[in-house]
Order: C-alpha cells, then structure tokens, then sequence
C-alpha cells in the first residue's frame, strides 16, 4: 500500500526518555492504525556532507552525536538493517531523477533519524536507509530530492523528513512560554503545507521570523523533502503540534497528493 510521506520532530535526544512530553507520546502512537511499510527512508539534518550520500547496506550502527544528557540515552541502541534491496532502490530512484548520489559505509542512524523511529517504530523489524543533506542544498534541492523520492511511495516505503520548524538554540529553555515569534512562524508553515503552497513555502526564507526561528535552515529542510516526496500538487495534514524546551517547535505532518 502506498505510504504517505512524514515530517517528523526529534526534539532534544531526550525526547526518546521522555513519556511526560506530549510529543513523546504522539510518535508513540503515530503507527497505531498505519499500514506497516515495507521499508523507510529518512533524511537527518544532523549528517550532513559535501555531497548527497546514502548509508551502504549492511546493520546501521546507532549514533550518539551529542553530550551532556544521562547514560540512558547512551545506552539506547536502535538495531536496524539497511538490506542491499532498499539502497539499489534508493540509489536508483535518486539518479533517474538525475540527481547524483554516493554510498557510506561509516554512517548509520543519528539522533535526528533513531530518536522518532525508536517512538514510532520499537521493534526496529522495518528496514531503513538514511540519506544525507548535502552541505549545499537549499530549499528548491532538498524539495527535488524529495521528488526523486516519490516513486517509492508507490512502493509502500515511508519517507521520512525528519527535523523542526523552529530551531534556535539562543532561545531555549528548561519552562516558560512559547515565544510569539514561534508559535506565528510555525503556524504560518503549517498553512502553507496544508494548503499546498508550494512556492510560498519554498520562500519561506522571505517570512520575517525566518532568521528568528531558523538562524540555519538545515533543520526545516527535510519538511521540503517529505512534502516533494508526496508528488505532485501535494498538501500537508498536521498531525501534532507543541513545542519542548521553549521553543523548539515539534510539529508534524503526513504529506499527499490531490
């Protein structure tokens, strides 16, 4: 059965200990009722390369690219398989779309892919690969990725843009409120993406709180990849809103076409 494309948040890596968030318990449920896909491809914003590479197959070690949180987190093991089947087919629909694409065989799944996908996906029974964001890409290559991607719908493999639509470190915080700046710029893209507004949301750049809410861009790209990867005259169905730690925004959105 086709698979829909996701936007998924990640959150602090805590987010994977934390039952209390509301965003915990969304990723935990998110597959309750979902068809099983047959395989996932994610994308990260925490690999990022020179150029467009894939994990090559073989099991996907479990990254801890980050400092400072408790040993359980470190302990956390997410033992998924990325089979030769999926990366010829990832590989393949990537370049007949003629884009170019390298395999990697020391990469394996960051925070940015393990941490939802060990919510949504515990068993780590479904085959995954991850794909890089190349240094370059701004917001016109990350949707044409996506649209690379999309064939693999059809295939009932999940695309996964993993990410948030606020990220700003200079405004985080243990409580308080979420600032304005945020909940408007997230609102704002959620219209877009519901409405299918494709070139405004390729623009986005242009919105007032963009540099508010996005001093760099790598975090909101995999939006534009998931939302590509939908098809053409694609829409957004907001699955979640909230935010943790202030102001990070943990919206997410399965992705369709008319």
């Amino acid at each position: 059965m086709k698979q829909s494309p996701l936007f998924l948040p990640h959150g602090a890596p805590d987010l994977a200990i934390r039952p209390e968030l509301e965003a915990h318990q969304f990723l935990k449920n998110l597959c309750v009722s979902e068809v099983k896909p047959n395989a996932i491809v994610i994308i990260s914003p925490h690999w990022q390369t020179d150029r467009l590479v894939i994990t090559s197959a073989g099991p996907l070690k479990t990254i801890h690219d980050f400092r400072g949180f408790s040993q359980q987190l470190y302990d956390m093991q997410y033992a998924a398989d990325a089979p030769s089947w999926l990366v010829a087919r990832t590989h393949d629909a990537i370049t007949r779309y003629g884009l170019t694409v390298c395999e990697d065989n020391s990469w394996g799944l960051d925070h940015g892919a393990w941490v939802p996908l060990s919510l949504a996906f515990p068993e780590a029974d479904i085959p995954v690969v991850q794909i890089s964001l190349p240094y370059a890409y701004g917001s016109e290559e990350s949707y044409n990725l996506g649209r690379a991607l999309a064939p693999l719908a059809d295939e009932g493999i999940l695309v996964i843009g993993s990410g948030a639509l606020t990220h700003n470190f200079s405004a985080v915080a243990a409580n308080g409120e979420v600032p304005d700046w945020a909940l408007e710029f997230d609102h704002w893209v959620s219209d877009l993406a519901e409405r299918g507004e494709t070139c405004a949301l390729l623009s986005s750049s242009n919105h007032k709180y963009y540099p508010k809410a996005l001093p760099t861009d790598e975090h909101f790209l995999p939006l534009l990849v998931a939302f590509g990867a939908a098809g053409e005259k694609s829409f957004g169905e907001k699955l979640h809103e909230s935010f943790t730690y202030r102001s990070i925004s943990m919206s997410a959105f399965r992705f369709h076409s008319r």
